[in-house]
Order: structure tokens, then sequence, then C-alpha cells
């Protein structure tokens, strides 16, 4: 029988428990990157869809929060049409809620229609 100390059984076990958490952290912020991505694609749209809505005449407020995704129509803080130009500001969503204040991560886009 070999002795317990020179046995390298449970080493892979070990460096992975030690590496673990680098793993989820670094999942974690990926993650947070291409959600703030996605947001700022999402309200690019919205600005585009309602910029041209009012130029055709509709109801660009409107227009704006139906081009967004669901979860992103509750983080809505504002739509402002001025003329043809369209400004819509979204809360940016956070995958860990609670860690950063949203107020002051925002997602704001302009767009307005060539003349």
């Amino acid at each position: 029988m070999r002795p317990r100390l020179a046995d390298e059984s449970g080493q892979a076990s070990a460096e992975l428990m030690g590496m673990l958490f680098w793993l989820v952290l670094v999942t974690v912020i990926v993650w947070q990157i291409a959600l703030a991505a996605w947001t700022y694609t999402q309200v690019s749209n919205a600005a585009r869809t309602a910029s041209r809505v009012e130029g055709r005449g509709g109801d660009p407020k409107k227009a704006a929060r139906n081009a967004l995704s669901s979860p992103l129509q509750k983080n809505i803080e504002k739509i402002e049409i001025d003329g043809d130009r369209a400004t819509v500001k979204v809360r940016m969503p956070l995958l860990v809620p609670g860690l950063l204040t949203t107020k002051e991560l925002t997602a704001t886009r302009s767009a307005e229609l060539p003349s």
C-alpha cells in the first residue's frame, strides 16, 4: 500500500473546485456584456421605429414601446419625440440585481428620419 500523502487521487477535483469561482465569475461577466449589447440593439430599433412612425403620422410612443421586448418594456424611463427625432431611454437589466444601481445604467439611443 502506498503512503496517502504521495497519492495524487482527487487532484483534478481539488483544482476544479479552486477554478470554479473564476469560471462562474467570467460567465456572469460575459453574460452581462451580452445583455448590455442586446439592450442597446433593442433601444436603437425602438428609436428608429418611433421615428419612422412619427414621419408617417402614427403614434410614435406606442410604436417604440411595442418595438421593445417585453422584459425591456418594464424598464422604459423616457420616450421623447421632437419632430422626426425620437429618443428612447431604458434602464439596463442586470443579471445580478442589487449589485449596482440601475438608475445609472441606462441605454439611450436617438434616431431621426433624413430630410
